[in-house]
């Protein structure tokens, strides 16, 4: 099965963020299946332990590891107190192992996996519970399960981070690289020309000393040509920057897809671009060349690149089925730059994968 990496919306990262905690309604199950039997007090306790528990876990979870401990003792408080007034308090215990391996380090995990422990235990054997034997294979159970998957939810979070400040340092080299590739272009249009005009202005200079006026009245008229003929280069170079630059990354990424034997069709349509776009645009068609060389099975592709006054519309087809979209960051990558110049892009899974990308031109960005 070949399918290109999917975006993530960001109400979809703070849904897997956040959205887990509808299971912390399992603590609520006594006191909804025995509701008759609780006092008003039991039922007022519960849930004010129930909110101030979720409003110290969210906190938690966005604390750094110097500032969690508080919160984390906190929470542990709260599920030792909330034994006394409702049995479900398992479900908050293992919420608890949670934040302890998802924010603390290696050592700091197995002294936070103790306190857990002995707070379980004290919270078994002092509460009024009735199935002691049920309470505690629950709560050891949960506490071990999201404990563990706190420390692998820590090392995905911490390996995306890496990924990302290496995608930020590869762009960084790459503008670098740009800067001073533009930088030898200027200097070999402007060096033997500038270099020219200041010989010349000194010759006709010397001449009018010399009294020599028809031969510096010459030198005057070759400077003032040479000085327009510059303004002219300089005026095409900097246009031409713009648009050569992706062009010539195009036509990169085109050979780098034939090398690996890929059947591909470009279609490119440039114009003078927008710096800002031009940028952003190479990034997005460097991006979906990079996961149609990892996950297209058949190697069949189309990328079509059109521009029109106000908008530029990068195409990519990847022939191959695709059934599923898995979460990754290429594509949340796309999204978060075309949405950064107000564009947007969208993705189409079945028997091709399809990505469109739009980027709005406007006649601001071309002044």
């Amino acid at each position: 099965m070949s399918s290109l990496n999917t975006y993530s919306q960001q109400s979809d990262k703070d849904f897997w963020k956040y959205g887990h905690l509808i299971f912390t309604g399992f603590y609520l199950l006594p006191l909804i299946i025995n509701f008759a039997s609780f006092t008003a007090n039991q039922i007022t306790m519960s849930l004010a332990f129930y909110i101030a528990f979720i409003l110290l876990y969210v906190k938690a979870i966005n604390c750094k590891n110097t500032g969690v401990t508080k919160l984390f003792v906190a929470m542990l408080l709260i599920c030792f107190c909330a034994t006394f007034y409702n049995s479900g308090t398992p479900t908050l215990f293992g919420f608890v192992a949670y934040v302890a391996g998802y924010t603390y380090s290696k050592l700091q995990r197995f002294y936070a996996a103790l306190a857990i422990i002995l707070t379980v235990l004290l919270s078994t054997y002092i509460g009024d519970i009735g199935k002691v034997e049920y309470f505690l294979a629950v709560a050891l159970i949960l506490c071990a399960a999201l404990f563990s998957y706190g420390i692998a939810a820590k090392r995905e979070s911490c390996y995306k981070k890496r990924e990302q400040e290496s995608a930020n340092q590869l762009e960084q080299l790459a503008a670098i690289a740009e800067r001073e590739r533009i930088a030898r272009d200027l200097h070999d249009i402007l060096g033997h020309s500038l270099s020219s005009i200041a010989l010349k202005a000194e010759l006709a200079n010397k001449l009018n000393q010399g009294e020599r006026y028809a031969q510096a009245n010459s030198e005057i008229a070759q400077v003032a040509d040479l000085a327009r003929q510059l303004l002219s280069d300089v005026r095409s170079a900097v246009s031409d920057l713009k648009q050569l630059n992706l062009v010539s990354q195009v036509a990169q990424l085109k050979q780098r897809l034939i090398e690996q034997d890929f059947n591909v069709t470009f279609n490119v349509v440039l114009n003078t671009l927008p710096f800002k776009v031009e940028g952003f645009a190479g990034l997005i068609i460097k991006e979906a060349v990079t996961n149609l060389l990892r996950h297209s099975s058949t190697k069949i592709c189309e990328i079509n690149i059109e521009q029109t006054a106000q908008q530029l519309l990068i195409t990519v087809i990847d022939h191959a089925p695709c059934s599923a979209l898995n979460s990754g960051n290429g594509l949340s990558g796309i999204k978060e730059r075309a949405e950064q110049l107000k564009g947007s892009a969208s993705f189409t899974c079945g028997d091709t994968f399809t990505l469109n990308v739009m980027l709005p031109i406007t006649a601001k960005d071309l002044q």
